[in-house]
């Protein structure tokens, strides 16, 4: 099918990426010749796709630049995931860390941890590898500025000004984590953070629970709950034999949880199995399923939903330099939905206990986690002035920053031995 996403929009994405803030037509018309490429290697990323779920992908694509960014990570990786630049600040080994891997703003979020507090932190890890810091902070960087554009009204010296915010403030972060190990507990609450963050963040403990999820994506039936698959579009019936496969492969799953959690069998009794939808925009058409499961009583009241998604090779893993992409496999072994948990927990702080991967009877590696009843994102229209826009992206520097900060020898010292901190305060002091 092909995919037809407007010219302008490509550009200017294009240039964003390639690290032009400005549209000189020279720029623009260089971006525009580059269409035909571009439409090739979204059609080549995305011809796994039925043909409905590539429709869907990019329909949800042309809706803005921001999404377009968000559905053609691969794109980016190809354009920038060797760049040269990479060695003015770092392109060396003690650089290198776990990378969310397809950083943007939607790509933070709210949920609870393992501790029940409500936190605000990077919540996708689908894209994981180990590579050089700056690919994840010229990305996020990128967004940014997105995100001030689909606002309006923003010139480009106060875009420059929240690059420089977000900037100032992740290398402040990472000077004082080179001092300190605070990184390795560090987490962002509505207590800790301001400029309607905190507000996002008390409104999501006061406005969620895990009953209103609950109620969102299950029914009562003769009394005991089970995944709406007739009543919620974004969830799908499965069929008789997926459904024994994944309770059959319950105890495999459990076998690789390596929380501070524990539970007893019951714990994991399956109630209901069902197909998840039109989920995310990057990785819409990847196989997915929610299991419910009994929770920790018999109550109908605090039963847990697991999301269990399909992984693959990462977009970036084929243009990240060859020594760090062949460490990226080292690492997880060739296992994907492993690879995404080690970043989850090495980038991550207090993650969840029901974090854990299984393979099914399709050959397909699984991540496993659970749905928290307080996922939120933070809404990017409300970033109407340059106060809101500049509060925020200071915001994502630090919290990057601790991310990064705390995934190299504070993680585990087998695998990155060095400190990251200190090497990238070394580069930029």
């Amino acid at each position: 099918m092909p995919v037809t996403i407007p010219r302008a929009n490509y550009a200017l994405v294009s240039l964003l990426a390639l690290g032009f803030l400005g549209a000189a037509p020279a720029r623009l018309e260089a971006a525009s010749r580059r269409t035909s490429v571009v439409v090739a290697e979204i059609n080549a990323a995305n011809a796994a796709l039925s043909t409905a779920e590539r429709a869907e992908k990019y329909a949800a694509m042309k809706v803005s630049p921001a999404a377009f960014f968000r559905g053609s990570n691969h794109l980016y990786w190809k354009d920038l995931g060797r760049s040269p630049h990479l060695a003015t600040y770092g392109g060396v080994v003690a650089t290198r860390t776990f990378l969310a891997g397809d950083l943007h703003v939607d790509n933070f979020g709210v949920f609870d941890d393992d501790q029940g507090d409500v936190v605000y932190a990077i919540n996708d890890f689908d894209q994981a590898v180990v590579g050089d810091y700056q690919l994840d902070l010229w990305r996020l960087a990128t967004s940014i500025v997105l995100s001030a554009r689909a606002n309006g009204g923003f010139s480009g010296a106060q875009e420059a000004a929240a690059l420089d915010a977000f900037t100032e403030a992740y290398l402040d972060a990472m000077a004082a984590h080179a001092g300190s190990s605070a990184e390795t507990t560090a987490k962002f609450v509505a207590g800790n953070t301001y400029g309607l963050l905190d507000e996002l963040l008390v409104d999501a403990e006061q406005d969620h629970d895990r009953v209103e999820m609950l109620g969102d994506w299950t029914i009562l039936v003769a009394g005991v709950r089970r995944l709406d698959t007739a009543g919620n579009p974004d969830l799908a019936s499965v069929s008789s034999a997926v459904e024994s496969d994944l309770r059959a492969r319950m105890t495999a799953y459990r076998g690789t949880l390596s929380g501070g959690g524990s539970f007893p069998a019951s714990f994991f009794a399956v109630k209901s199995v069902a197909q998840r939808l039109h989920a995310g925009l990057g990785s819409l058409g990847a196989r997915r399923y929610y299991v419910l499961i009994e929770g920790a009583t018999s109550s109908q009241s605090d039963d847990r939903i697991l999301d269990f998604k399909a992984q693959q090779a990462p977009e970036g893993l084929a243009y990240l330099d060859s020594s760090a992409a062949a460490f990226t496999t080292f690492v997880c072994t060739g296992n994907h939905a492993l690879r995404g948990v080690l970043a989850y927990k090495a980038l991550g702080y207090r993650v969840d206990d029901l974090l854990g991967y299984v393979t099914l009877a399709d050959g397909k590696a699984y991540s496993v986690r659970e749905r928290s009843p307080y996922k939120e994102t933070f809404d990017t229209s409300q970033l109407t002035s340059i106060t809101r826009l500049t509060n925020l992206a200071e915001q994502w520097g630090t919290i990057l920053a601790a991310h990064h900060a705390r995934a190299d020898r504070d993680w585990d010292a087998s695998v990155f031995p060095g400190s990251l901190d200190g090497a990238i305060d070394a580069f930029t002091d």
